[in-house]
């Protein structure tokens, strides 16, 4: 079970310096007993590029009616009823924002979170990554039916260049990076190995960085069929988004999103160890920060008085993607679908979601209205999505 214990109140990297046990580093910080610190600390441990929020005047998000959450019980899919805070328990939530019709109707803060602090949002970060793609499609200057490596022609020996652009996008590209197989519900230690963020054995001379580890990529069968959740697929869009538009992704998200948000403060961006964006998970933000992307997702595409991302790119989204081949995947929520790095829910509210390691959502119910923006340190990565959905739709439904 998770825990909304502080990290500070464990004694973890409290006093100048900690104990030697209570300090995460580099060697400790991928362990359980660290999450927390970790999940709320980004750029302590790895290099951060800041992704700038501009000079433009920040975007207020007026106040709502309050919501009174703490008071709502949840089915717990066996016949029972929860209560919203053990809901919260359960699934470690570090803070959360819900937006109605853009107005923030609830917003908390547990442990040593706070408004202005930094959480990472981890594979919510694919969902970025996606949308800056699709928008190259929508110009014109990527065709989605292309292999990456006509982008990347230092792919072409590899099977991530051999995967369409829409394989990637939907998660239907099929290659690996050891050969050690992936097991559902935990972490690729190979692959955030190569990425420096995991510690290394002595004499480590495996790839080094993202774009090694994508040139040194296995096959494992042919693209398309099956949905297959993996951050190579991810790591390759990041590779076409730089080469085509000859910049980093920071400064992308930057320039095409996050300064045209109204934000807070500047996002960051995780770097691998050899200094490269990590386009599978490397993007942290503040909360409000993080749900002013969330609404622009429900303005589909239109928001701070402004259409920063054609509306044509949500529309698809939302509509979904391949049922069947999701379905075909393993681990995968019954009913869904995958498209462009977004999860489909298909439920009463139409919601789709970026999802990210260890509870980081940003979830989205046009029905409703409503963006709810999560950050958390659950452990128990995927076991607990089931209730922490229904959490999400329970309070979507006060808005219906």
């Amino acid at each position: 079970m998770a825990s909304l214990i502080a990290p500070s109140q464990d004694g973890l990297m409290v006093g100048f310096p900690p104990p030697p046990d209570k300090r995460i580093t580099t060697a400790n910080s991928h362990l359980p007993a660290h999450l927390g610190g970790l999940v709320q600390n980004p750029g302590r441990l790895f290099p951060i590029a800041p992704v700038s929020r501009g000079e433009g005047p920040v975007t207020p998000l007026p106040a709502g009616e309050s919501a009174a959450l703490d008071a709502l019980t949840v089915d717990d899919g066996q016949g029972a009823r929860l209560p919203m805070t053990e809901i919260w328990q359960r699934t470690g939530v570090d803070a959360m924002l819900v937006l109605h019709k853009g107005k923030i109707v609830f917003e908390r803060y547990f442990g040593d979170m706070t408004s202005t602090r930094q959480h990472a949002f981890y594979s919510c970060t694919k969902s970025v990554v996606g949308l800056l793609v699709e928008a190259l499609i929508h110009e014109g200057a990527v065709d989605p039916g292309l292999a990456a490596a006509h982008y990347v022609p230092e792919l072409q020996d590899s099977p991530a260049g051999s995967a369409t652009v829409r394989q990637l996008l939907d998660m239907q590209a099929h290659f690996m990076f050891s050969d050690r197989p992936k097991v559902d519900g935990q972490v690729q230690v190979d692959y955030l190995m190569g990425l420096g963020f995991m510690p290394r054995p002595p004499g480590y001379a495996g790839p080094n960085g993202a774009y090694e580890l994508l040139i040194g990529a296995r096959p494992m069968g042919p693209h398309g069929g099956a949905f297959r959740y993996d951050n190579g697929s991810t790591d390759t869009l990041g590779w076409i988004l730089r080469r085509v538009r000859q910049s980093s992704l920071d400064a992308l998200v930057g320039q095409a999103i996050w300064s045209r948000l109204g934000c807070e403060q500047n996002a960051g961006f995780t770097l691998d160890a050899a200094g490269t964006e990590w386009a599978g998970g490397g993007l942290s933000a503040c909360l409000r920060d993080f749900a002013r992307l969330g609404e622009m997702l429900r303005g589909q595409g239109h928001f701070n008085g402004q259409q920063i991302l054609p509306q044509a790119i949500f529309e698809a989204i939302q509509a979904g993607g391949d049922r069947e081949a999701f379905a075909d995947g393993a681990g995968v929520p019954t009913g869904g679908s995958y498209r462009s790095q977004f999860w489909i829910t298909h439920d009463r509210h139409d919601s789709y979601a970026a999802r990210g390691q260890f509870g980081q959502r940003l979830w989205v119910a046009p029905k409703a209205d409503l963006v709810i923006a999560q950050f958390a340190a659950d452990p128990n990565l995927a076991a607990l999505e089931p209730l922490r959905l229904r959490g999400f739709q329970a309070i979507a439904d006060l808005y219906r």
